[in-house]
């Protein structure tokens, strides 16, 4: 497992909405497919993965709330912490805004 994912790379520089139904590149689809996978690799290695945030055009508040909420409100806001660290200095906001809204 790679310790650090860049979102644009590795998954799409334009992010959809809340729902696969809704269309491509969604929070569902991030979720499910690739910051579950993730997070449980993190946590079984005892390993924190860093995502970068940056190189997106943009991130969506239902994209984050259904992907980065959504591991929160499934394991816990304390475990997601642990093992999963935010980075970003243009999208350094979107950090803060999981951390304090979604994560908090």
């Amino acid at each position: 497992m790679a310790n650090v994912f860049n979102i644009a790379r590795e998954y799409g520089r334009t992010l959809g909405g809340r729902w696969k139904r809704l269309g491509d590149y969604s929070g569902e689809e991030f979720f499910e497919t690739k910051l579950e996978p993730l997070f449980l690799e993190a946590r079984r290695q005892n390993r924190a993965v860093t995502i970068e945030l940056d190189g997106t055009t943009g991130y969506p508040s239902s994209f984050l709330d259904q992907s980065f909420g959504e591991l929160a409100r499934r394991y816990g806001k304390d475990d997601v912490r642990r093992f999963v660290n935010l980075k970003g200095k243009v999208f350094g906001w979107v950090a803060d805004y999981i951390n304090q809204e979604l994560w908090s």
